[in-house]
């Protein structure tokens, strides 16, 4: 695991005690929800480059043995309390940016939700509006306020004029929608590979979750699972996006289903494959191949494997620039 180093932990810590003096935050999971924002602010500015799961590892570096109540002892600079500032402004514009598009996906496709459903759409939004990881403790925290709101009866039945910008979002979440089925599946099957190869955050990465994607949506795996779909390669980008969040909100469950359990064997088998095949080193936690490859040397998910996990992950330190995330899809 790439921890943060000693400087940028401590000057995340100085931004955190920041924050709470100028703006609040009292419970152990507002607190966590503030650790990440400043993280994705981080993130965002190019400052940090997390892999995979790794930032809710660093949330937890932050939290540890923090005392809000010796806030009164703490010196914080002018870098901190920037950064505090900074962090407060993005949270207020993702809920405002949540809120709009939620709002407009009611009002153009389903007026009456649901509580639990309202919350599951809200979910849907955040990885649409939002370039930048959103941890898990902020996530949470977003889809309860927004759903909140939204869901009051005088909201609820206020039809308001919509910004274009937000009727697209909701478009796309729409459409988004649509592959509930292959998401959940997805999600489910990357569950079951962590619940069985147990592998460092770093490795849970929207590669893994693309290798997965491929793997239950093959001919043969979507008969298995009764899916009946067919996706092009931008849809395919923002279900990734999704089953990265949705997997970090999911509670733990119990032993996964069997197939879900068959799937992952097949994935990790093709990670293998293709690590030996390259000349990669073999991440510790990976078991020995335990299924024959295709006599024609393709994958045996279908197709040459071309993207997949992150084979080789970046060694650099936990403050490096060199992320390659898109720019958010609306400011």
């Amino acid at each position: 695991m790439t921890t943060l180093d000693a400087v940028t932990r401590q000057s995340l810590r100085h931004a955190l005690y920041a924050y709470l003096h100028n703006f609040g935050g009292e419970s152990q999971a507002e607190i966590r929800a503030i650790a990440g924002s400043l993280l994705s602010v981080q993130e965002k500015a190019g400052e940090l480059a997390p892999q995979g799961l790794q930032i809710e590892q660093w949330v937890d570096e932050l939290v540890a043995d923090f005392d809000p109540t010796e806030m009164a002892t703490q010196v914080w600079d002018e870098a901190g309390q920037l950064l505090a500032t900074q962090a407060k402004h993005w949270r207020e514009t993702l809920e405002i940016k949540t809120r709009a598009t939620l709002d407009a996906y009611l009002q153009q496709y389903m007026p009456e939700l649901d509580r639990a459903t309202l919350q599951a759409i809200a979910a849907t939004v955040l990885p649409l509006v939002e370039a930048a990881t959103i941890t898990r403790d902020e996530a949470r925290r977003l889809i309860a306020v927004v759903s909140e709101v939204v869901n009051e009866p005088t909201a609820r039945h206020l039809h308001r004029v919509l910004d274009p910008k937000w009727v697209l979002l909701a478009e796309k979440v729409h459409q988004v929608q649509q592959y509930r089925e292959v998401e959940a599946s997805t999600t489910e099957v990357v569950s079951a590979y962590v619940h069985k190869f147990q592998p460092a955050a770093i490795e849970i990465s929207e590669g893994l979750v693309e290798q997965a994607m491929q793997a239950v949506t093959n001919s043969k795996v979507k008969l298995k699972l009764g899916l009946d779909v067919g996706l092009d390669a931008p849809t395919r980008k923002l279900l990734v996006k999704q089953v990265m969040l949705k997997f970090k909100l999911m509670e733990a469950s119990s032993q996964p289903a069997k197939t879900a359990l068959e799937v992952a064997q097949q994935v990790h088998d093709e990670v293998l494959h293709y690590r030996q095949k390259h000349g990669l080193a073999v991440a510790r936690y990976l078991p020995p191949v335990t299924t024959t490859d295709h006599p024609t040397g393709n994958s045996i998910l279908g197709g040459e494997m071309s993207v997949g996990i992150e084979l080789h992950p970046r060694t650099s330190t936990a403050n490096a620039s060199d992320s390659d995330e898109e720019p958010a899809e609306t400011d």
